[in-house]
């Protein structure tokens, strides 16, 4: 299946939306009602709330949330830089359905920018470069830009497979990280990893999740 994935500008934000889910219309009447399934989803299996303490800036999305205080690093040479991680998700939807680029062919479409970085509450929040998680480290300590060339990828990696760097992390609560690799377990689902492919997509890497009704044998 080849991807028609719209342009940056239908929502203006800094940074290309680095997952696209698209839904078969079997599992949801609408592209609200899409959003609604898998956000909830991502709310219940995998933790993924808008518990923000402080007001954040949307970057012209819809709806955020995070999957806060997760894999601390407490073994900083400096104490103060010390910090656990939030994966932060920035949903698009409205201004696709505005635009009537909702739907492709038997799916409807929304659209994410997921990163990994700092916590929130921390002082230095996104950036630490010398954390050995979501800093310039191993084959990342020459990156230019430790946004788009580390904490996207991580992000996308932990929202779809609920690993950082091939590690399983946990939550506060010592449960397995949830991915939407889980989504398999009840759906047809298929994680296509995509190349950028236009100026507008200023990101590394991109995924498009389909997630169809599983059918059964002869079905």
């Amino acid at each position: 299946m080849t991807f028609d994935l719209p342009a940056r500008a239908v929502f203006e934000p800094p940074s290309y939306p680095n997952v696209w889910f698209y839904i078969d219309d079997r599992l949801a009447p609408s592209q609200g009602e899409a959003v609604r399934w898998l956000t909830g989803w991502l709310r219940d299996r995998c933790g993924i709330v808008d518990d923000f303490g402080r007001p954040k800036n949307p970057e012209a999305c819809d709806a955020q949330a995070r999957l806060g205080r997760v894999q601390p690093w407490p073994a900083a040479a400096d104490p103060a830089l010390g910090h656990a991680h939030d994966l932060h998700v920035r949903y698009y939807h409205v201004a696709l359905r505005q635009r009537g680029e909702e739907r492709a062919g038997a799916f409807f479409r929304f659209a994410a920018s997921v990163h990994y970085e700092v916590e929130d509450e921390h002082p230095r929040h996104p950036y630490v470069d010398e954390c050995p998680r979501c800093g310039r480290t191993g084959e990342d300590a020459g990156a230019a830009d430790l946004f788009a060339d580390v904490h996207e990828p991580l992000g996308l990696e932990l929202l779809c497979y609920g690993t950082v760097r091939g590690e399983r992390i946990h939550r506060v609560d010592g449960t397995p990280v949830t991915g939407l690799l889980a989504l398999a377990e009840t759906h047809d689902l298929t994680i296509e990893r995509l190349s950028p492919s236009r100026p507008d997509m200023n990101v590394a890497a991109l995924a498009v999740v389909l997630i169809r009704p599983r059918l059964e044998p002869g079905g």
